[in-house]
């Protein structure tokens, strides 16, 4: 997201964020659908056709924006049978649906079932045996994918999913078993092919490869050894965005030129042509985002300088560094009342009575003034819908969209659950 100066005050293309506080109050989220447009755009070109693009509704669940990215992505990987009911109602195809998680109920899994969705990743032989039982039952046959935790750790990610002991997918060594009851029970089986999300929040594109390079690998196993041919790979995500200034960003014409490469190979060992399924989140939608406050009140306390915000975790437990970080860093922060100010190092904390309602330790930002909107960006993802909302009760933000030089509201404060 790009801000500008206008007239001494942050604007994003001509929407200045004071004037969007007078009219909806404060906290608010700003979602720029042109930035995510970008975003998409951006992976389509460096992949080409190599690879079809899925998003991950888990980052960011907004009717509006699913309805918006619907002719930017090829499908959407779901985790819920309420993120499937979503996707339904904002005109997404359930055969262009994945759905993964290690804790599908049977009725999940039956609705899946009606609604025709395009793979479901099986996590445990004990899923397997539900959807064989609810196709028998009279359901429709199951496509699916074997989710498969490897037994590869790969480095970098940020935050490892696979690779270890872990309640997502079958163990690769486990595979056998399921692969031989998928055979036994062929009648309720469409098998398709497999599923690796070995982690999160990597930045290092030969560690993004080398993961790939493993996932291929047990897919061609699967094929051969097996004679079971993966007609669909969906090699996960877990592309990482820069959210603190001292982190580079991916190369991602670097990343597609080493996932060619990967995918040649296979192509070469296997004689298939499988279909690629990259699923991204906050790749796509972080960076188009931003979270607004107000400064509420400031206190000098035995040397360090606090500024209080009118929200906090309750509404961005991402920021607050309460939602997966291992080590606390802070968020990229702009003072949008006083661009070109001088900056200053201090504390940034929401209004909770908790000292895990932290915003920004030893944060460096323009000289706030109570009254002062202070912006927290890349919140686009795992923002509004990851936070603990109810918490305390100070009320929930609204939520805008901003497309071209239009701002909409799609969800006003106290609208919580009706987008």
């Amino acid at each position: 997201m790009i801000l500008t100066e206008q007239n001494g005050k942050t604007c994003l293309r001509n929407i200045c964020f004071e004037e969007l506080a007078a009219r909806y109050g404060t906290p608010f989220y700003l979602y720029d659908l042109d930035k995510v447009k970008e975003k998409c755009a951006a992976v389509r070109k460096a992949f080409g056709d190599s690879l079809e693009l899925l998003y991950a509704v888990k980052a960011n669940p907004n009717r509006e924006l699913l309805a918006a990215m619907r002719g930017e992505v090829d499908g959407l990987d779901i985790a819920s049978a309420g993120e499937l009911e979503r996707a339904l109602e904002t005109g997404y195809d359930a055969g262009c649906i994945s759905f993964a998680g290690p804790g599908k109920t049977r009725d999940e899994l039956r609705r899946s079932l009606e609604a025709g969705v395009g793979c479901i990743s099986v996590e445990s032989l004990r899923e397997l045996n539900d959807l064989r039982d609810l196709v028998r039952a009279g359901s429709h046959r199951a496509y699916i994918l074997v989710r498969v935790n490897p037994q590869l750790l790969i480095r970098d990610f940020a935050v490892k999913m696979g690779g270890k002991a872990s309640q997502f997918g079958i163990d690769e060594e486990e595979l056998p078993s399921a692969l031989d009851f998928i055979k036994a029970n062929a009648d309720a089986f469409d098998f398709k092919g497999i599923h690796i999300y070995a982690g999160t929040q990597c930045l290092n594109e030969e560690a993004l490869a080398q993961n790939l390079a493993n996932t291929l690998a047990i897919a061609a196993r699967i094929t051969t050894d097996y004679g079971m041919e993966c007609r669909v790979i969906n090699i996960g995500g877990g592309l990482g965005v820069s959210y603190y200034e001292e982190h580079p960003g991916l190369d991602l014409d670097k990343l597609a030129l080493l996932f060619r490469a990967e995918f040649d190979r296979y192509r070469e060992a296997t004689g298939t042509k499988p279909r690629i399924l990259l699923e991204l989140g906050r790749f796509l939608v972080a960076e188009a985002g931003i979270y607004v406050t107000r400064v509420v009140s400031e206190k000098l306390s035995r040397g360090e300088q606090f500024y209080v915000l009118d929200g906090g975790m309750n509404h961005h437990l991402s920021a607050s560094g309460n939602l997966g970080m291992t080590i606390r860093k802070n968020y990229l922060v702009r003072n949008l009342s006083r661009p070109g100010a001088e900056r200053i190092i201090c504390t940034l904390v929401g209004p909770l009575c908790t000292p895990l309602d932290l915003m920004g330790k030893g944060v460096t930002v323009e000289v706030p003034e109570v009254g002062d909107l202070v912006g927290f960006l890349n919140s686009g993802s795992y923002g509004y819908s990851a936070s603990p909302l109810l918490f305390l009760g100070h009320g929930e933000p609204c939520e805008l969209l901003v497309e071209g030089k239009d701002v909409r509201p799609c969800r006003l404060m106290g609208e919580m659950g009706s987008r």
